[in-house]
């Protein structure tokens, strides 16, 4: 008989293993609370990047979603026939005149954020912005400051 036809022998472990012991199909419980740690650690040191990346990510879209508005002022203005003046609601118009073709428009923010502006920032009845320079605050108050260039007000 061929020796690779040999199925047992006294020299061999049987099928299950070392001779007397049995072979387990599961896993020890110290392998299970090691993994579980593992996992704890892997958990903790992610999850407050995820909070922030979460918080950045929010706060970019409310910066976007602010800049967009301006951008459309132009052809708000065009649309309406008449101009338009954007002016923080804190500042007084008093001794700013524009004329009768303007009206008075206010940002819709965001909650929370708010909004400076260097001069008043006027749109012509033709969709042409004047220009100005906005500093947007967020909620913790970061300043970000952008340059709205004519003709368009898209900021730089």
């Amino acid at each position: 008989m061929p020796t690779w036809a040999i199925c047992r022998s006294s020299n061999f472990p049987d099928h299950r293993g070392l001779k007397g012991q049995k072979h387990s199909n599961g896993f020890t419980l110290l392998e299970l609370i090691v993994v579980l740690v593992i996992l704890g650690v892997v958990g903790a040191l992610a999850l407050p990047n995820l909070q922030n990346l979460y918080a950045s990510a929010t706060r970019r879209a409310d910066r976007d979603i602010a800049l967009d508005q301006v951008a459309r002022l132009g052809a708000d203005a065009l649309l309406r026939g008449h101009g338009l003046v954007i002016w923080p609601a804190t500042a007084s118009l008093e001794g700013n005149e524009f004329g009768s073709g303007y009206a008075r428009r206010e940002l819709e923010l965001p909650a929370d954020w708010g909004f400076e502006l260097d001069r008043p920032l006027l749109v012509q009845p033709n969709g042409v912005c004047l220009g100005a320079r906005l500093t947007l605050i967020d909620p913790r108050g970061r300043r970000t400051e952008h340059d709205l260039e004519p003709p368009y007000c898209r900021a730089q």
